[in-house]
């Protein structure tokens, strides 16, 4: 019981920091690169190490699996779902062609590293998938929808952030080669110039409370129907699995209704909520399973490249431009915190699509995972 204490107290303190330190003027450029989801990552994972925080303790993954659905109803049902709609179809085909690719990588990837690879390989391909379709909360949710063990689970921590982050250098300086890059691809230059779709995220103060009654009432509907459902394993194994899909399900169609007026005061508190997932997470990383395990680094390096070859492919056959197929692609891989920096990297127009782009992502990259962790395990012939 104290380990628990002091592992979700140390916990709560860190994200406390990071999120005033990331306020912070004179850290607001170490912050703009390094954002503080990396920082939730890694710090926690140092603690651990340098014995700050303890090692064997239970609380991390009670805290993530408890916090988990409340920072995806908060996140996801102020969703502007027409907004999301109304971005240009050209950008929408290249976010498609960029997830299309995350999961054919990802499958490959295992199938193709499978000798060195454990059995429930398959389960860590939807994890891959699902994470770089939407974000870290996609990760989180497959961990509890496929009830992923934490054997394969550890090393996909780090191959996420390694591999995310490696890739946003890589897009990030690939912009001084716009010229030629633009050239290969013939691209149509009118759309990178045009007007960008209007995204803007507004929290009031005073709608906090009723943003949190309304994902609180749908948390509390949601826990109570999953004892009720039946599993379905090995794709859902557990009630949180349940849990997390009909939090996701829920909070995206009363997104669609009046509630989501309601709803938008609880964002705020879902990036909180899951900055505090990704520090509980990070405590649970392992650097001895990724050593023990690399083929997972490899499975990484082999989906990013699959994603950027169809993201390429899709840029030459609609002649798009490379800014567009670089915030496209950053949507998939980092998600709303980053996608609108690599935007804004191009031109300022592409943040707000950037925007758009990776909340349509959160959206979609739990079920995208699924189908790959569905796909992988056929093809991998797993019982």
């Amino acid at each position: 019981m104290i380990l628990r204490a002091w592992a979700i107290g140390g916990i709560a303190l860190l994200v406390l920091v990071l999120l005033l330190a990331g306020r912070h003027p004179k850290l607001v450029p170490l912050f703009r690169w390094l954002p503080v989801p990396l920082w939730c990552y890694f710090l926690p994972a140092i603690a651990v190490h340098a014995g700050w925080l303890p090692q064997a303790s239970d609380g991390y993954q009670k805290l993530a699996y408890a916090v988990l659905p409340l920072a995806l109803g908060c996140l996801l049902i102020g969703i502007d779902v027409p907004a999301v709609l109304r971005v240009g179809r050209r950008a929408w085909a290249a976010a498609l062609a960029g997830a299309a690719g995350i999961v054919a990588g990802a499958v490959l990837g295992v199938w193709g590293m499978r000798a060195w690879l454990p059995a429930e390989a398959w389960m860590g391909a939807g994890a891959l998938a699902g994470t770089w379709t939407g974000g870290t909360m996609n990760l989180l949710a497959l961990r509890a929808v496929l009830n992923i063990p934490d054997p394969v689970f550890a090393p996909l921590i780090l191959v996420d952030a390694l591999v995310a982050y490696a890739w946003m250098a890589v897009l990030v300086a690939a912009s001084g080669m716009q010229p030629a890059i633009n050239r290969w691809l013939h691209a149509d230059m009118e759309l990178a110039a045009s007007p960008a779709a209007s995204a803007t995220i507004s929290v009031l103060p005073s709608a906090w409370l009723r943003g949190a009654a309304v994902v609180g009432g749908l948390y509390l509907f949601s826990r109570a129907a999953a004892w009720r459902l039946p599993l379905v394993p090995p794709l859902i194994s557990s009630a949180a699995g349940w849990t997390v899909l009909l939090m996701t399900t829920g909070s995206l169609l009363c997104a669609m209704t009046p509630l989501r007026r309601l709803g938008r005061g609880a964002e705020s508190g879902g990036y909180l909520l899951l900055y505090m997932v990704l520090a509980a997470t990070g405590a649970q990383a392992n650097w001895t399973a990724l050593l023990s395990t690399p083929a997972w680094l490899a499975v990484g390096f082999i989906t990013v490249l699959v994603h950027g070859m169809a993201m390429l492919a899709a840029g030459r056959w609609l002649r798009l431009p490379l800014g567009v197929l670089a915030t496209a692609s950053q949507a998939n891989l980092g998600g709303v915190v980053s996608a609108p920096l690599v935007g804004a990297v191009y031109a300022q127009a592409l943040v707000p699509i950037g925007l758009l782009l990776a909340l349509a992502g959160n959206a979609a990259g739990t079920y995208v995972g699924w189908l790959a962790a569905w796909i992988s395990r056929w093809l991998l012939g797993a019982g």
